[in-house]
């Protein structure tokens, strides 16, 4: 087998625990792991959240209507689900509004706000979204509706006129802590309305009752896992774990993981993505739905529509992925920095087009779809740490309609006449902000593993790091000399392989998911080495380990 990643392995098997190596390695204490309502920031020091405050306690006093508008992801349907259970809980007027992906893509736009006006809403409260809603918010400023923005994108621009603008990562914004997610603002913001209708006990019991909803959209949109944000998803894990929103219940059931442990890898590879899906493929109300039913019978009936949902998209996403990488071809890798593709995909799954492309071609990749209303594009783009997409995209502002995002993830629409003119821009970007060093493959591997440690203490050396995610990732081990017992491909369309090895007398499974080419290449007797996360292996009852393999080679006989 060829191999073109370089292993960059940052602590040999010279260790005595496990734990410290870790957060040797990643110049991270004990305190920074172990963090507690310490770390938590008075969220009044967000700026506007005086007025956001006033403004909507005006609103529930008087009686006005109340939109929540949010997003179609699971950041922006667990805020929206947040904001509206505290509106329910202190008797306010209000409805929730979410986009549909299709035809109003992201954020408030002046078709949604010519509906809230045909409802007779008075104040609209975007969640996870506004930053850059200017047309949206210009409209409702023309005819009388205020805007209170609760978001966490960056601002890329000027301020949009709106009553109040809550966002940690506007500029002139001194809150400490900037990785809040969608859902941590808004949370934020309930902190302080809530202390004008709950007194200190009840308060603090009503608040620790949403943290299932903040770790959920937290963990989705990957953010920091460290400082706050370490905080709310462990509580909030917790009370996923105890199963106390009826929605979170059912659909832990069928995605079958009612009997696991929740944890952050968890929710973010089966829960979110039942989540995700609504909005992906028809609308983001059934998720909504999901996570405010009030009936066991409503929540099975939600949680099984996600799950086909889900099913059904994972069919389009293989065949969209296969047309995809057709577009692919080495003259392109070779001439272009960055990947920008255009076809007739689903627009709710051209985010995971690009992030698969992007982690498979190693450079930043924008996919683009027909699949809008007609004379637009819309485009989705993934991106690396080194090459901030978001600001990227900003700088072609001009052939866009909208846009938006992070560093590492961004959404925009465009007239099609307009595209050859942005994709060459965005080309000629790269090529000027790029080195060629930059898009060598490389892994970053934690550790060197000892074969000792092939068992269910270093499980437990891992869930002491728990929380993982962005900032604290799930560790990268490495070992040598695997010898190859057996493998197999596993999965109802074989395209996983399962690999027995053997190192130092010690049997390990060893998984290699959306890798079943691996089995045409290898044999048994073979040794190998193999860079792989580490997790508990429960099948069948058995307490033991099982690597997931993120890179392997087959070693030299020499």
């Amino acid at each position: 087998m060829r191999i073109h990643t370089k292993w960059n392995i940052a602590h040999d098997c010279s260790y005595s625990s496990l734990f410290d190596a870790i957060l040797t390695v990643r110049c991270l204490t004990r305190e920074d792991i172990e963090v507690g309502s310490e770390v938590l920031h008075d969220p009044k020091l967000l700026k506007d959240m005086d007025l956001a405050v006033e403004r909507i306690l005006r609103a529930i006093q008087n009686s006005e209507r109340i939109m929540v508008f949010g997003d179609y992801d699971v950041d922006g349907v667990s805020s929206t689900a947040l904001m509206s259970n505290f509106l329910k809980d202190v008797g306010a007027e209000f409805l929730c509004g979410l986009p549909d992906r299709k035809k109003d893509g992201y954020g408030l736009k002046p078709l949604a706000v010519e509906r809230a006006l045909g409802l007779g809403v008075d104040l609209i409260i975007t969640v996870d979204n506004g930053i850059s809603a200017f047309e949206g918010i210009e409209c409702a400023n023309n005819n009388g509706i205020d805007i209170v923005v609760t978001d966490h994108h960056k601002q890329l621009g000027v301020l949009p006129e709106a009553v109040a603008v809550v966002n940690p990562n506007r500029l002139d914004c001194r809150y400490p802590f900037k990785g809040l997610a969608g859902v941590g603002v808004a949370f934020k913001l309930v902190q302080v309305l809530s202390e004008n209708f709950m007194s200190s006990d009840k308060r603090r019991i009503y608040l620790n009752s949403l943290l299932d909803l903040v770790a959920l959209g937290t963990i989705a949109d990957i953010v920091p896992v460290l400082g706050e944000n370490r905080v709310l998803i462990k509580r909030g894990l917790q009370i996923i774990n105890d199963s106390a929103r009826l929605g979170l219940t059912q659909l832990k059931i069928v995605a079958g993981v009612s009997q696991k442990k929740i944890t952050s890898s968890v929710v973010g590879y089966q829960i979110s993505p039942r989540i995700n899906v609504a909005g992906r493929i028809h609308k983001p109300d059934t998720a909504l739905e999901l996570l405010c039913a009030n009936t066991k019978e409503d929540a099975r009936r939600l949680a099984e529509d996600l799950n086909e949902q889900n099913l059904f998209r994972q069919d389009l996403q293989r065949k969209a992925m296969e047309e995809a990488d057709e577009q692919v071809t080495a003259t392109i890798l070779e001439e272009n920095r960055i990947l920008i593709l255009l076809g007739e995909w689903k627009v709710g799954l051209i985010g995971i087009i690009a992030g698969r492309l992007r982690d498979k071609y190693l450079r930043p990749v924008i996919v683009c779809t027909t699949d809008c209303e007609e004379g637009l594009y819309v485009g989705s783009a993934r991106s690396f740490v080194w090459y901030d997409i978001s600001e990227s995209i900003a700088s072609c502002k001009e052939n866009l309609n909208s846009y938006g995002g992070h560093t590492q993830a961004a959404g925009f629409s465009l007239r099609r006449e307009h595209f050859s003119t942005f994709r060459q821009d965005l080309i000629n970007h790269a090529q000027e902000n790029i080195n060629s060093e930059q898009l060598e493959p490389e892994l970053n591997v934690d550790i060197e593993l000892k074969a000792d440690d092939l068992c269910r203490k270093s499980i437990q050396a891992l869930a002491d790091l728990e929380p993982f995610g962005k900032g604290n990732e799930l560790p990268v081990f490495a070992m040598f000399g695997c010898k190859i017992l057996s493998y197999k491909l596993i999965g109802k369309n074989r395209d996983h392989c399962k690999l027995e090895i053997e190192i130092e007398g010690k049997r390990c499974a060893a998984l290699c998911w959306n890798r079943g080419e691996i089995c045409k290449e290898i044999e048994i007797g073979q040794h190998i080495a193999v860079a792989f996360t580490l997790e508990e292996d429960s099948f069948k009852g058995r307490e033991a380990v099982q690597m997931v393999v993120k890179d392997l080679f087959i070693e030299s006989e020499e």
